[in-house]
């Protein structure tokens, strides 16, 4: 796959994200990819990443990831995401708060062939919660 050919590889993953295809955007990551998330000790699991996307569908209307910039070599592609929506549900025991989030954070994703095989998140991960009220 060409460099190009990885950069679209993320942006149909979004996209399909975007539309509410979670399982599209999951196609594009191999079934043994870990996403290690700054602040955690322990990388998740696609299931586990699975999880956490219809969690947060559930639980925010126009959810909506925005690329901000996205680039990449012949193994990596790095992005930046702002990820938008309205907390209308209840999210890890938050009741709804109506109030929007606007979070930023930066993407590594690991190619081998076709598949991303692993990630690195990067970010702060209080800032959502801290958007909806949970935390000061």
């Amino acid at each position: 796959m060409t460099i190009s050919g990885r950069v679209n590889s993320i942006r149909a993953a979004v996209a399909a994200l975007n539309g509410g295809n979670i399982d599209g955007y999951l196609q594009h990551f191999d079934p043994t990819c870990k996403r290690w998330v700054s602040g955690l000790e322990q990388p998740l699991s696609l299931t586990n990443i699975r999880d956490g996307i219809q969690h947060l569908y559930g639980a925010f209307e126009a959810l909506y990831l925005h690329e901000d910039l996205l680039f990449g070599n012949e193994q990596f592609v790095c992005a930046r995401w702002r990820l938008r929506g309205v907390h209308v549900k209840d999210y890890m025991g938050i009741a709804p708060t109506r109030r929007q989030i606007d979070t930023q954070t930066c993407e590594v994703y690991e190619f081998r062939g076709e598949l991303v095989v692993a990630t690195w998140a990067y970010g702060d991960p209080g800032q959502m919660f801290r958007q909806i009220g949970a935390v000061s």
